[in-house]
């Protein structure tokens, strides 16, 4: 039976909109099409085209190298495994050169481009029509995004309480802009809390979207300069917009001097050790940390979440989460059968390494023995078998993979094991995968592909 492999990719800022499940199957339909094969999947999520440091693409690579038999690798787009086209390119050559045929499902090969360099043109033409469209696309919309803001439009998507957005333009809605401007009002005239100033809106008839007032939403509503026309537009800096404010300039300016003076602006000095390292497992995003008070509005409650839009979202305790991996991390220090796995794993990986690089060795020498032949039947001059022998010879050491590189991962492994719990958790942790119930089922350090969290 024919040997088949399919790679899928997303990352966090992917404009694909084509998920990791949804390139699998349309992959495994098609392969099975093909060769009434289910292919060996290597899928990674939110990773980056441009990071080489992925563990399902080096376990792929480390399966491409292991044969030289006839093999496919199935993918929906070839930016999926590099978005840089020399890493493409090189990887193209790659399988080329192992007998690996890549298939990518959206960009088929023309007609007869079989030959490696018309392979390699036909990938360097997509990466640089990619390219151009990439680059048009971002010109356009900063250029689209300058026009607004040079006119005072409000430019981003997320529409504040107070205010509506029609045919383009933000417009006051009455009777939200009245409860606005009523909090200003009673916050600069009495010593309320946000507490109890939440209280007083509800008990006068105010809603916050169909909904009592609550804490945050106060604290909000007083945070947003656009409530006096200024509109806070990212690398676009500050500037007034060209719509009517609910309160004056001045208003705004009191209640911030209050803020101050109250000290209900601290910084939240809590440490996220796993800040953009827990993988989104709806989407793949790198999850970042927020806030939420208690139900009484008593206490924050701290958590790492999904921030993309389009995304079911998810929620993760950021205490019990951390709690959990520090339990893995010990596991990882303190129990054998963990460490011994993962070296079991390495050993195995060095020597078929091994065996490769003997396969590779008798594979050689049969080429340089057949160059000498050509040379003795005539079919080649002395010099032109030199040249041969030389470019051969050059072109082997390219692709040795040095058995060092695994023996360095052991001696890595070795000095993790005497890193305290913590310095591993905030120094080493690359990467937490969890699944939709929360729960850890990935931790990767920092130069190891292997995943700690193993069961016993």
């Amino acid at each position: 039976m024919e040997e088949v492999y399919s790679y899928d990719r997303t990352s966090v800022w992917d404009t694909q909109k084509v998920s990791n499940d949804a390139q699998w199957e349309i992959i495994r339909s098609r392969s099975l099409e093909d060769t009434e094969c289910i292919p060996q999947r290597f899928s990674e999520r939110g990773k980056s085209g441009g990071n080489d440091d992925r563990p399902a693409l080096k376990k792929l690579i480390i399966e491409i190298r292991s044969s030289y038999i006839k093999r496919k690798l199935y993918v929906w787009r070839y930016d999926r495994i590099f978005r840089e086209t020399q890493k493409a390119l090189e990887f193209v050559e790659l399988c080329h050169k192992h007998n690996v045929e890549i298939i990518s499902i959206s960009e088929p090969l023309p007609e007869g481009s079989s030959s490696l360099a018309l392979k390699t043109m036909f990938v360097q033409l997509l990466f640089i029509n990619a390219s151009m469209q990439r680059e048009t696309i971002i010109e356009n919309i900063r250029n689209g995004l300058a026009y607004k803001r040079s006119n005072g439009d409000y430019i981003s998507s997320a529409i504040p309480f107070g205010y509506r957005l029609i045919e383009g333009k933000i417009i006051q809605n009455e009777q939200e802009a009245k409860a606005v401007k009523r909090l200003f009002e009673l916050y600069a005239s009495d010593d309320y809390g946000y507490k109890r100033l939440a209280d007083k809106l509800t008990e006068e008839g105010y809603l916050f979207n169909d909904h009592p007032f609550k804490v945050h939403n106060i604290w909000n509503i007083l945070d947003k300069s656009i409530y006096y026309g200024i509109v806070k537009g990212g690398t676009f800096g500050e500037y007034k917009g060209n719509f009517e404010p609910i309160i004056s300039e001045s208003e705004f300016k009191k209640a911030q001097a209050i803020r101050e003076s109250r000290n209900v602006t601290k910084v939240n000095r809590r440490e996220y050790p796993l800040r953009k390292k827990i993988i989104c497992p709806y989407c793949g995003r790198r999850l970042s940390p927020t806030q939420r008070w208690n139900y009484s509005k008593t206490k924050r409650l701290h958590y790492y979440h999904c921030t993309k839009r389009e995304c079911s979202g998810i929620y993760v305790s950021a205490t019990k989460t951390e709690n959990m991996l520090l339990k893995i991390l010990k596991r990882f220090v303190n129990e054998d059968v963990i460490y011994q796995g993962i070296i079991t794993e390495i050993d195995s990986q060095m020597k078929q390494l091994i065996k490769k690089e003997k396969q590779k060795d008798q594979k050689n020498a049969q080429s340089r023995r057949e160059i000498v032949k050509q040379f003795e039947d005539g079919i080649i001059t002395l010099d032109e078998m030199k040249d041969l022998l030389s470019s051969f010879d050059e072109s082997q050491s390219k692709q040795t993979i040095p058995i060092e590189n695994y023996r360095t991962k052991l001696d890595q492994l070795l000095e993790l094991r005497k890193q305290s719990i913590q310095q591993l958790l905030l120094d080493h942790v690359e990467v937490v995968t969890v699944q939709k119930d929360k729960k850890i089922d990935g931790v990767f350090l920092q130069g190891l592909s292997e995943n700690i969290c193993i069961k016993k």
